[in-house]
């Protein structure tokens, strides 16, 4: 039993298609990228409150974030993926279902990092391709690898603007998977789907990383399918038009949304409390077995 975020559940079996996440592995990637973050935080305190301020300093501040960033996305996606809660699951009303939905968002904590790293990599190259400029137009002979630096931050810095205006205009956002009395639903970083029960041959779960959940859908359906963004690239969409799901991403322990899938899969009977509170107590307390 895990006991997170105010809610109890037992913890469902790992299919084992899933590797076991290696913590050791994890706790040694961890250790490093947090000594480092905190080695820079430190370090550009130190070298900004000198006498004269070192504008190595500003580097140094900008990296922190990102160094945490790797922390936090090993700490939510390895370390912890078993004990997430489910607090965040939720009953929602979802337009391509025309339903209310039992709703299993993305990891906020998740969406949060990226956000950050995004920041710091950004003010990072946009620092970078200001410096090469300004080199380079103050002395000719700075030479190929400064033109180089020059381009390379400019084009890292206006790749990193363009996804800012994708998450601006909603084609970059928080995903979520959602359970609908008639299909699922399926709202990823960059691309939206839907599927009717009906459409859905089985459920399984891949062998890739990312705890990847699919469904395969008939040949001959045609599943609600729009790409929203081309700026990111996501390995589920070369399974299209069948449905990928990478459970790392969301809220709860993705062994928990996996069984939920396969239990309203093989339980049509008991879809129609997908749309009430029903349907969220029941994946809540992990009542999923399938006979």
């Amino acid at each position: 039993m895990s006991e997170l975020g105010g809610q109890q559940t037992r913890r469902l079996p790992w299919p084992q298609e899933w590797p076991e996440p290696g913590e050791a592995k994890q706790k040694v990637t961890v250790t490093v990228f947090a000594v480092l973050g905190l080695g820079s935080l430190a370090g550009a305190v130190i070298a900004l409150t000198a006498t004269p301020p070192d504008a190595r300093g500003v580097i140094m501040a900008i990296c922190a974030p990102l160094f945490l960033g790797f922390v936090s996305i090993a700490v939510l996606t390895r370390l912890r993926v078993r004990d997430r809660g489910t607090a965040s699951i939720h009953l929602d009303h979802v337009a391509p279902a025309n339903s209310e939905a039992v709703v299993i968002p993305y990891s906020r904590g998740l969406a949060l990092t990226y956000v950050a790293m995004t920041a710091s990599m950004l003010a990072l190259f946009g620092l970078l391709a200001v410096v090469a400029l300004l080199v380079v137009l103050d002395d000719d002979s700075s030479g190929t690898g400064m033109s180089v630096l020059l381009v390379a931050s400019s084009l890292a810095t206006l790749y990193l603007l363009l996804l800012v205006v994708e998450a601006l205009r909603g084609g970059l956002s928080r995903g979520a998977l959602a359970l609908a009395p008639s299909g699922v639903h399926h709202r990823s970083w960059a691309f939206t789907s839907f599927f009717t029960w009906d459409s859905i041959i089985s459920v399984s779960a891949g062998t890739t990383g990312g705890q990847l959940i699919t469904t395969a859908v008939y040949d001959n359906s045609t599943p609600y399918f729009h790409r929203r963004s081309r700026l990111w690239k996501q390995p589920e969409l070369a399974l299209a038009p069948h449905m990928g799901v990478q459970g790392m991403n969301l809220s709860v322990d993705p062994a928990l949304a996996y069984q939920a899938l396969r239990y309203y899969h093989e339980h049509p009977e008991m879809r129609a409390e997908l749309g009430r509170q029903a349907g969220v107590d029941r994946i809540r307390r992990a009542d999923l077995i399938i006979h």
